[in-house]
């Protein structure tokens, strides 16, 4: 009896294992090579320009909160100044007094729209970093090859590059194929309410269905994929999804010297370490799966073996994608507070104690789930959760990574990129693109830098090869 349920056994262990190698070997084909070209290099003056645009400080501190509408101004300007062309052949909109479209008319404007996006907002510096800065902050220095200070990454350079490739172009009298729109909104980094929400609604409300619309997103990362030797081009295909909870907790309070057994602050505590102890059940989506799938050939044999039988080693694939943050974030909903208010004076225990929770939301879960699910974690009837009506964005529709849209960026990034693999890509942070999802089937987010640093934080910078490998992209899919 023992050596026939052995032999069973054995038999099961040789199936599997050859199942699990038919599936190594069968869906994993080789990485096709690609011919390079060298990009050329720009004139001076698109990093000089990159340069004056970030002396420029039109920063957005919050929703509710005022700009200097005097430096918003001024960025007008310094457009109008730096791409005469621009401004005497395309046509200009303005938005809300500082969000632009730019309308370049084509050869057929019976085909569908293309539509490129940038935002001339920054976050703002806190000034306990600004010493910490290796130049100042909104100095724009140009150094070791290098563009230094806020929105070199987030998002001038982008509006840059769109602004010097058609420049380029129309100084050698280029027309597009198609009607080309240059968007650029104003307050992306406090929602886009005021640009592109406004807008993508008179693209809708004219009813111009764009066939692309391209924004910031992804880039060339080969920081995350050290692994495979060869920096993979992300390409943002869908969003997760956005909404802020707030927690407020009601006790009375009273003299420091004589606290109650549990304060305001207490149980809200409480509430914010459950709600961050425990995640929502995460996934694998679709578009994460096709970025499994497009890697995976430049695995090693055994990562080869797992990614191919997710079946049997999704448990797995889903621990190591959790151990790191950006991972993480692309098979979770995340939840963390963002915001914490109680207490006026040091010797006075707080009676209202309220925190705000910002989630993005994984693809296949709602807003409403994730309400439930902060309710049933905290389990406190004392804690009150109520979702912000503002801002609310379920996840996104998938644009396809087989449309003609995604086939053309996807091939002006092997032109340009050596040895690169592109993917679709699950954007985990939300951008202005997000308001066109509804009247558009190709939104994608992408821009041609590599392994960007200081996003939003100390010592925000990009190299000048970066700005000509994002001009010559813009130039190379507007031609």
């Amino acid at each position: 009896m023992f050596k026939k349920i052995f032999k069973l056994f054995a038999i099961v262990l040789v199936v599997l294992f050859g199942v699990l190698l038919y599936n190594t070997i069968t869906l994993n084909s080789a990485i096709i090579p690609h011919k390079t070209v060298e990009i050329p290099a720009n004139k001076d003056s698109s990093a000089i320009h990159l340069s004056q645009a970030i002396q420029i400080k039109t920063v957005s501190f919050g929703d509710t909160l005022p700009i200097d509408t005097t430096e918003f101004l001024k960025f007008r300007k310094f457009l109008e100044t730096s791409y005469p062309l621009v401004h005497s052949k395309l046509s200009r909109q303005v938005f809300n007094e500082f969000s632009y479209v730019y309308k370049w008319v084509g050869k057929d404007t019976t085909l569908a729209p293309y539509v490129l996006m940038g935002h001339t907002d920054v976050v703002p510096v806190e000034a306990a970093s600004e010493s910490k800065w290796s130049v100042p902050s909104f100095s724009g220095a140009i150094k070791n090859d290098t563009i230094w200070g806020r929105g070199a990454v987030d998002d001038k350079v982008a509006v840059i590059a769109i602004m010097e490739s058609v420049e380029q172009l129309l100084a050698q009298n280029f027309t597009p194929n198609r009607n080309i729109y240059l968007c650029f909104g104003h307050d992306e980094e406090v929602s886009g309410k005021r640009g592109a929400k406004i807008y993508s609604a008179w693209f809708a409300n004219n009813n111009i269905k764009p066939a692309l619309v391209l924004d910031e997103g992804g880039q060339i990362d080969q920081q995350h994929f050290k692994r495979l030797n060869k920096p993979v081009a992300v390409i943002g295909t869908n969003e997760k999804g956005y909404v802020n909870l707030d927690l407020m907790v009601e006790i009375p309070g009273g003299h420091s010297s004589m606290p109650s057994p549990e304060t305001a602050i207490d149980v809200l505590n409480k509430a914010l370490v459950n709600i961050r102890a425990k995640q929502m059940p995460g996934d694998i989506t679709p578009t994460v799966h096709e970025l499994i799938k497009r890697t995976r050939p430049a695995e090693s044999f055994m990562s080869k073996l797992v990614l191919s039988n997710l079946w049997l080693f999704k448990p797995l694939v889903m621990g190591q994608f959790e151990k790191v943050k950006e991972s993480s974030a692309m098979v979770h909903t995340t939840l963390v507070p963002t915001i914490v208010k109680a207490g006026i004076k040091d010797n006075v225990i707080p009676s209202v104690a309220k925190a705000t929770i910002n989630s993005r939301i994984l693809p296949g879960q709602t807003s409403d789930e994730v309400l439930a699910y902060v309710t049933k974690v905290v389990n406190d009837d004392r804690v009150v959760i109520k979702k912000q009506t503002i801002s609310i964005m379920e996840p996104s529709a998938v644009s396809s990574f087989e449309s003609e849209p995604f086939k053309k960026i996807e091939n002006i990034i092997y032109a340009s990129v050596p040895n690169v693999i592109v993917s679709p890509f699950l954007m985990i942070g939300a951008t202005d693109s997000r308001y066109f999802r509804n009247n558009s089937e190709a939104v994608l987010n992408f821009s041609a830098v590599q392994d960007v640093k200081g996003f939003h934080g100390i010592d925000e910078r990009i190299g000048i090869k970066d700005l000509q490998r994002m001009i010559y992209f813009y130039k190379e899919f507007l031609k």
